[in-house]
């Protein structure tokens, strides 16, 4: 576990590289309420070495009281609640937020089905703010405008994001005619993406007066996908959903007789970033 929270490369929010990234990721937003199931049933809890820093950057405790920000279905709300926090979720896919709350539900768990741009924090305050996977959808400085709001004197904000390492792996190698023919644009962009968003998450919250300086800390870990495994989470990426159903068969179809190739089952390289921050006292 590495501490890189002086060493990354700056991004500008408005430059036009990370404008594009943000403009691809609200059209892509609303796609996975669609496949809500392949969702809970395919996309990777978050590591348990990831959420123990989580905790301990957010100074949380028994009891504490988090507000999640794009919840899904419950992939990080589950180890929150097993810790004793009371968690209320935000989270505007009606069908993600009725399986989280199918799975989890409880006198701890509040779910609040919109989006962060439109939630109604009334008079709530929370201990800590917490996004896996999910902050990049939401402007950053809109973000952390909501977050520095919605959170008590000290509280904490934890970002987290997925990092796929992958790319150069034989099975990678293997899959990249595919991407050439059915997503010509996209080419596995997320790994590449990402590293946008944090930037620019670490730029504004520096620029913010109101968050201490933002701490980085990198989780490495691998996993090992079936083929029936693999095959759903591939449907659950966003730039999938988003094409024709002729050419999502035809996408999935190709990745199904690569992984036959490989003996039926694929392993991901993967680096989860926690992004933490604490409110400055006023």
């Amino acid at each position: 576990m590495e501490d890189h929270a002086e060493t990354q490369d700056q991004a500008d929010p408005e430059d036009e590289a990370y404008e594009q990234a943000l403009a691809a990721a609200a059209e892509q937003r609303a796609s996975f309420d669609a496949v809500a199931d392949l969702y809970a049933r395919t996309r990777p809890e978050v590591p348990a070495d990831a959420v123990e820093e989580l905790w301990q950057q957010l100074q949380l405790g028994d009891g504490a009281h988090v507000l999640e920000v794009g919840a899904g279905t419950g992939q990080l709300t589950r180890h929150l609640l097993e810790r004793g926090a009371e968690v209320t979720c935000v989270e505007p896919g009606v069908q993600l937020a009725g399986l989280c709350e199918r799975e989890l539900g409880g006198p701890r768990l509040h779910m609040d089905v919109t989006t962060f741009e439109e939630w109604d924090q009334g008079e709530r305050q929370f201990d800590a703010l917490v996004a896996c996977q999910a902050a990049h959808w939401v402007d950053p400085y809109l973000f952390v405008d909501r977050a520095g709001d919605a959170l008590q004197p000290r509280g904490g904000l934890g970002l987290l994001w997925h990092l796929d390492l992958s790319e150069g792996t034989e099975f990678w190698v293997a899959t990249q005619p595919l991407y050439d023919r059915y997503l010509p644009d996209v080419k596995e962009k997320p790994p590449h993406t990402i590293p946008l968003y944090v930037a620019a998450y670490t730029d504004v919250l520096r620029d913010d007066a109101r968050f201490g300086p933002p701490d980085r800390k990198e989780i490495p870990w691998r996993r090992t996908f079936d083929k029936d495994t693999y095959l759903g989470w591939l449907q659950t990426n966003s730039p999938v959903r988003m094409l024709s159903d002729e050419d999502r068969t035809a996408f999935v179809e190709g990745h199904a007789k690569v992984i036959d190739d490989f003996g039926g089952s694929v392993e991901r390289i993967y680096e989860t970033v926690v992004l933490t921050t604490h409110m400055e006292e006023w």
